[in-house]
């Protein structure tokens, strides 16, 4: 009786043959291993004795052991015993060469010899597929895998779904889809594998189908106020590409003006389309229709555009000329209704230096009800306020705050009116004469106003100072004259 053991370690086989001393028919053992490894085919003999001859001999009756002694010039070729009754034939480095059939032969008696056969297996390979490509929607689809190796391999079928395997439980050359449509067409895969051998093979093959546009629309009926950024969208299904156009009113709409037509591939066989409008008119309400077409045929797909018509900015009450004394508040007037968040509202200052942008409506930021901080830039300003609809409120006004103040509108024409600040109620005359002309009013004139008052302030105290200097010098001139006219009458007396 002949029993077989087989085991690996690492880049050897192992394979014991328990050969019983009988005349029985022997069986024939087989043997795999891949190419570079070891064989070690074990012939175990029970019976011993001093005449006993174990000999290996190859596929060509070449005599390879005898006993102890490695008979054969190749020295890949050894034999080892590890016990007594053990004979162990080992192949280091295996070739392809080496598969057959190898008889290890017991004498003196004639015992039959027991046979192995030693496969040296090949790694699976695909030779040949067919299958994949374009069909028609329900056509019948027959993939087929040929692959070879040693031992013959078999082919399993998988589909990929979500970048996931998923095994289809199918065995041998051909897969077949009966009915191809959306959900069976993608990529199937064939893999060759072999017994006892590591190596697989894999090929992919990718079915795609062929079929008229399908639209579904997300958003049957979009409503969007007048001024506003609006967008529309279908998502179309298609293979082969299809031609893809908006329409409205039977005319079709492309890329221009405001408005912005885009497809998006977001999933096989799938197109996003949008339509996106950048400030949408009242023409631009009513019935749109997203369309796809290809040599399959077409659909379409319809979006209702409505919305209420946007009211236009109201001017209630306008900026007037302002006169204010130096420390006062000033209030400019500019009260407007229906402003809405995509029209502009500034404020800007002209003065004889400069002209700076002081409020932009976007930028007014709500603090509380009652007040509110102003940005200008980016940065807050506590000079000026905006309070009301739009009203400009300016504190404690100085001479840098004179000039020109305009309200600007978007759509409207540019509201001014003209700021003049005067020192104070009882200032001289001229200068408050001078003011009054609020058309030649500068801060330069004031300033040559007051250059002049300073002036007599300093001729007058001039004056004072002459009158007083000429003053004591008579005086002087006086108690001299008293003091020669005394000394000479001393004298006269005293002769």
């Amino acid at each position: 009786m002949i029993t077989t053991d087989m085991y690996k370690d690492t880049l050897s086989v192992t394979v014991v043959f328990m050969l019983w001393l009988s005349r029985g028919v022997p069986s024939l053992q087989m043997v795999q291993v891949d190419v570079g490894e070891t064989a070690e085919l074990v012939c175990i003999v029970e019976i011993t004795g001093s005449n006993i001859v174990v000999e290996w001999y190859s596929k060509l009756d070449e005599l390879l052991t005898q006993n102890n002694e490695v008979k054969t010039q190749d020295r890949r070729f050894s034999i080892r015993r590890q016990y007594i009754k053990e004979w162990v034939l080992s192949i280091n480095n295996v070739r392809n060469s080496d598969a057959g059939k190898y008889e290890c032969r017991i004498g003196p008696v004639e015992y039959k010899p027991y046979s192995v056969e030693l496969i040296v297996s090949r790694p699976p390979e695909i030779t040949n597929t067919s299958g994949p490509g374009s069909y028609v929607l329900d056509s019948r689809v027959v993939l087929s895998c040929a692959a070879r190796g040693i031992p013959e391999p078999v082919i399993s079928w998988l589909r990929v779904e979500n970048h996931q395997l998923i095994d289809l439980n199918v065995k041998g050359n051909n897969y077949v889809i009966d009915s191809l449509n959306l959900s069976t067409a993608g990529v199937y895969e064939c893999h060759a594998l072999a017994r006892g051998v590591k190596q697989t093979a894999t090929a992919a093959l990718e079915v795609h189908v062929l079929f008229a546009p399908i639209i579904k629309v997300p958003y049957q009926e979009v409503l969007q106020e007048e001024g506003k950024w609006t967008q529309l969208s279908c998502l179309v299904t298609v293979n082969p590409k299809a031609d893809l156009y908006w329409m409205q009113n039977g005319r079709r709409i492309d890329s221009a003006g405001s408005y912005v037509v885009s497809s998006q591939e977001i999933g096989r066989y799938t197109h996003l389309l949008r339509l996106s409008i950048e400030i949408l008119s009242y023409s631009d309400y009513g019935e749109y229709q997203c369309l796809a077409e290809n040599e399959h045929g077409k659909d379409a797909g319809k979006i209702t555009l409505s919305g209420e018509q946007k009211k236009k900015a109201v001017v209630v009450s306008r900026p007037r000329d302002l006169m204010v004394t130096v420390g006062e508040d000033a209030l400019f007037n500019c009260s407007v209704l229906h402003l809405s968040a995509d029209d502009r509202l500034v404020w800007w200052h002209r003065s004889a230096n400069e002209t700076k942008k002081l409020f932009e409506s976007p930028s007014l930021k709500r603090t509380s009800k009652k007040t509110s901080e102003l940005t200008v830039n980016g940065l807050e300003t506590a000079k000026h306020d905006v309070i009301g609809q739009y009203n400009l409120l300016i504190r404690m006004v100085n001479f840098s705050d004179e000039g020109l103040y305009t309200c600007q509108i978007g759509g409207h024409e540019n509201l001014s009116a003209t700021l003049n600040v005067i020192v104070s109620k009882d200032s001289d005359t001229v200068c408050q004469e001078y003011h009054q002309e609020p058309f030649n009013l500068n801060t330069t004139l004031v300033v040559v106003c007051l250059v002049v008052i300073v002036l007599l302030l300093v001729t007058i105290i001039v004056i004072i100072l002459v009158c007083r200097f000429r003053a004591r010098r008579s005086r002087k001139d006086v108690e001299y004259t008293h003091s020669v006219q005394l000394n000479a009458k001393v004298v006269k007396i005293n002769q």
